[in-house]
């Protein structure tokens, strides 16, 4: 069904417009504290020392300086070169787009149905009572409701850190047993505050923000198979931070699919989640991929609100919480695209969480959801190819305009991909 059919092409330009611009202000807390950072090797090549920006604005960065560019939008950058401190340039705080209070606009509607008249009545008169009884010319036969399907919570890939390959320092770990999962466990057990990771393959840097206290997160490896030089840093004082550990190893990728089924730091689920369960009650009695994926498509884009106070106030390093935004059922995109991936993951359907850009220059955060089968997931919204298929439940979730923005959605040139997890 097409909404909107009376608007011109124009107006529902204008609308999408108006509705990218009120939604998804912000996407990620990004910064000294957040996302991973990819850097090309042109950008570390300009520069003996290069810094790191901080970005968590969703309006103001064009896709096309980010790609060229390369700089971090969440952590600082540091030298590995030598062991003396090195000064990472971060921002404490995230910065916010200016917000706008224009209202969405209005779901047009097609014409209602004309109306129909009600069955025929016949009047039959009982001989006995005179009396006068009207009854229906039709009878309808309701059929019985079918049993609900039984929930059963799905086997799931699991993260572990066996330290059957593991290289350590006093203070820093960094497990590659399970790299042909695609993943790695890491975990800091220094004194200092503040501790980071850096991994960089083929050309491409992302950098990690770490937990302290000897917590072991893991971290997908994003960049493929190849050499890796993975780093760990701990903070001196302010920017600057010196090498904790750091090691040079070859990895080889298994599964470059699979590896999207496992959980990470920023997609973080396991069988005791609420957000499983969620997706086991959606998916109950389903079989069908694409049937599976509808179903928490509409769940997530239809119970989950875009929450513009978190986006004016988010500090740099705010990782998204599927089971918090789950309860919330308010989130920033960030928290969509976490939410939507665990769900989806945990069904066994390989999802990525993305970080880019939309066009219009949004910081944005997005899913790839991979599957063999090709359909619809919503009445608008086509899987249109086997292999990814980009989906926004963002955008989707706020637009009035369902087929406007379905539209806008099914066109991969108004994203850029930068990050994958």
């Amino acid at each position: 069904m097409i909404f909107g059919g009376h608007n011109s092409i124009s107006k529902r330009r204008a609308a999408l417009l108006s509705l990218l611009t009120a939604v998804c202000v912000i996407c990620t807390a990004c910064g000294d504290e957040g996302q991973p950072a990819q850097t090309s090797q042109a950008s570390q090549a300009s520069s003996a020392s290069p810094t790191g920006t901080s970005s968590t604005q969703e309006s103001t960065t064009s896709s096309s300086s980010a790609t060229s560019s390369a700089t971090s939008p969440t952590s600082g950058t540091v030298s590995s070169d030598t062991t003396e401190p090195v000064v990472i340039e971060t921002a404490e705080s995230a910065e916010t787009a200016e917000q706008t209070t224009e209202e969405p606009p209005l779901l047009q509607t097609e014409e209602a149905p004309p109306h129909q008249d009600a069955p025929e009545q016949t009047t039959i008169r009982s001989e006995v009572s005179e009396q006068t009884t009207t009854t229906s010319a039709t009878t309808t036969t309701a059929a019985p409701p079918k049993p609900p399907a039984e929930v059963v919570i799905p086997d799931m890939r699991a993260v572990s850190s066996p330290q059957t390959d593991a290289h350590k320092s006093d203070s820093a770990m960094v497990d590659v047993s399970n790299a042909a999962d695609g993943y790695i466990a890491v975990s800091y057990s220094g004194k200092s505050a503040r501790a980071k990771l850096r991994i960089v393959c083929n050309g491409v840097t992302y950098d990690h923000d770490l937990a302290t206290g000897g917590v072991t997160e893991y971290f997908p490896l994003s960049q493929g198979s190849g050499d890796y030089t993975i780093s760990v840093y701990e903070q001196l004082e302010g920017k600057s931070y010196i090498p904790a550990l750091d090691c040079k190893v070859s990895l080889t990728i298994a599964d470059d699919v699979g590896m999207y089924l496992y959980p990470n730091k920023y997609v973080m689920f396991d069988k005791s989640s609420a957000c499983v369960y969620k997706a086991a009650e959606l998916c109950a009695g389903l079989d069908g991929t694409v049937e599976r994926l509808a179903a928490m498509f509409k769940y997530v884009t239809d119970n989950v609100t875009y929450d513009y106070d978190l986006a004016a106030t988010v500090v740099s390093g705010y990782i998204p919480d599927p089971d918090s935004v789950l309860k919330k059922r308010t989130g920033i995109c960030f928290d969509y695209a976490s939410l939507f991936a665990a769900m989806a993951r945990s069904q066994g359907i390989p999802t990525r969480l993305v970080i880019g850009y939309a066009s219009p220059d949004i910081y944005h955060a997005w899913n790839e959801v991979y599957t063999e089968e090709t359909g619809w997931i919503t009445p608008e919204l086509l899987l249109a190819k086997k292999g990814y298929n980009l989906v926004d439940s963002t955008f989707y979730a706020g637009a009035a305009d369902k087929s406007a923005i379905a539209e806008y959605i099914s066109n991969g040139g108004n994203y850029s991909a930068i990050y994958r997890y």
